[in-house]
């Protein structure tokens, strides 16, 4: 649980939008755990100078995030992000 401004998210809530927008930049889907972390990866490197610390951050945490997930976890978080 993640708690920001007083207000509890799971992980998945909390970091969907840039887990949502790794998917879509993949065109793959269900996204693969190792092409999905290649995406947050290359996500972070890009905009690494063009967005503040807190949303750079954002990015790290995802993929720290989705690191923890086995392969079919990784499945069923690219389902349930893109509802």
């Amino acid at each position: 649980m993640i708690n920001y401004q007083g207000e509890n998210f799971t992980e998945t809530e909390f970091y969907g939008r840039e887990i949502l927008e790794a998917i879509q930049l993949t065109n793959k889907f269900p996204t693969p755990k190792k092409v999905l972390l290649d995406m947050l990866e290359e996500m972070i490197h890009e905009q690494l100078d063009l967005i503040d610390k807190e949303e750079l951050n954002n990015y790290i945490h995802a993929k720290k995030y989705v690191q923890t997930l086995t392969e079919d976890e990784v499945k069923n978080l690219c389902f349930e992000v893109k509802n």
